[in-house]
């Protein structure tokens, strides 16, 4: 959490950073009232010393009432006592309430009227039986400079954590539009994925019910091709149905793994030196499985040369018996100004592209600065 958010944070009841404060100033006040300050009785002294510090427990969820129940306390030590005390409490309460007013207080004229009462306090108690010697304007400056950076420094960090709120608010949104574009754009590409197989599916049963009489062994091949890709198509359907689909389709062609090729001869021609192997049987994959893994390596070899530059970057695209894995590794390269005003929504759509088929993907720089993209896809049937 932005330490603004974690200092404008206001809890239902005082945290340990509360408790820890009023504890310290406790003992300081105690402390001033029994071998500092030498007027009245040790029981009023003390009980005031508590009344300095007890109402900062409430400083976030009641500034104002924490504030003003300290300059109660300060005006009825000032008109019961006759000789002055010489600690420096209640002074360093007063400007942590302060602070408090300016930091938790929202509206801005009420803010403003709490946080002058220290200044208005004393000024009125410097006429007080308790008040001794002579007054200066250099005392009531000093005064003011205090409590004014208290209050000032605490309306300072109220107005950063709304700009990390605002901010945040509109990161949040913007990273839900990437989702809702990416979940859209999978959806177009798994229709024209389904609707190339239901074609094939048509042919070869044509190719069937005409084979079945004359060659039979032929019929009942197309009818297992078929099969297969009927399977296949349920399973794309599956996840069809589990994603947003908002604008309409774009007859393109599909890209597939075989397509991963061109990406890297295209990097190639663009300075960018990559490095492409694969490993295992990657005979029978579906078409969504294969597209998917097409798009994040396109995402990646694009995240690169926008942030990274024209580094050497290695991919290596694994089959194993239960997923596919995916591993795009850049060396380390200089940020470049796109990189720097980047929202970081490319990984977004890589996620949910991956979410989409069950798998997990995680992207990270090491020590040595090289980012790995790492994605694992399972090969299975989608969940229902």
């Amino acid at each position: 959490m932005h330490p603004a958010l974690q200092l404008a944070d206001s809890p239902r009841r005082p945290t340990r950073a509360d408790l820890l404060l009023v504890a310290v100033f406790l003992v300081w006040a105690l402390l001033e009232a029994f071998f500092v300050n030498p007027g009245g009785a040790v029981w009023a002294r003390a009980l005031a010393a508590v009344g300095y510090v007890l109402p900062l427990l409430w400083r976030r969820q009641a500034p104002i009432l924490a504030l003003a129940a300290i300059v109660s306390v300060a005006t009825a030590r000032a008109f019961t006592t006759d000789t002055p005390d010489q600690g420096a409490m209640p002074f360093p309460a007063l400007l942590v309430a302060t602070f408090s007013v300016g930091l938790y207080v929202r509206k801005l004229w009420l803010s403003l009227v709490w946080g002058a009462l220290p200044i208005a306090l004393v000024a009125a108690l410097s006429r007080s039986p308790q008040w001794r010697g002579e007054r200066h304007a250099a005392d009531y400056a000093i005064l003011t400079f205090f409590v004014c950076g208290a209050w000032l420094a605490g309306f300072l960090i109220q107005r950063r954590a709304a700009q990390v709120r605002a901010a945040e608010q509109v990161g949040g949104e913007r990273a839900r539009e990437a989702v809702a574009t990416e979940r859209a754009r999978i959806a177009r590409e798994l229709h024209d994925v389904v609707a190339h197989s239901v074609s094939i599916i048509a042919l070869q049963a044509g190719a069937a019910e005409a084979l079945v009489e004359s060659e039979p062994a032929a019929a009942r091949e197309h009818i297992a091709a078929v099969r297969r890709t009927a399977h296949d198509a349920l399973v794309e359907m599956r996840r069809l149905l589990n994603v947003l689909r908002e604008d309409e389709p774009t007859y393109e062609p599909t890209p597939e793994l075989t397509d991963i090729d061109d990406l890297v001869v295209a990097a190639r021609q663009a300075g960018l030196p990559v490095e492409l192997k694969r490993e295992g049987d990657f005979g029978g994959l579906s078409s969504g499985i294969s597209l998917a893994v097409y798009r994040l390596v396109q995402e990646s070899l694009t995240n690169v040369r926008k942030h990274a530059g024209l580094v050497p970057t290695r991919i290596v695209i694994r089959r194993r018996p239960s997923d596919v894995e995916l591993i795009v590794q850049n060396e380390r390269g200089e940020q470049t100004a796109a990189s720097a005003n980047g929202a970081g929504l490319g990984l977004i759509g890589m996620n949910e592209r991956v979410r989409v088929y069950g798998g997990a993907l995680d992207a990270r720089a090491d020590e040595a600065g090289r980012f790995t993209v790492h994605a694992s896809i399972p090969v299975g049937e989608a969940p229902p």
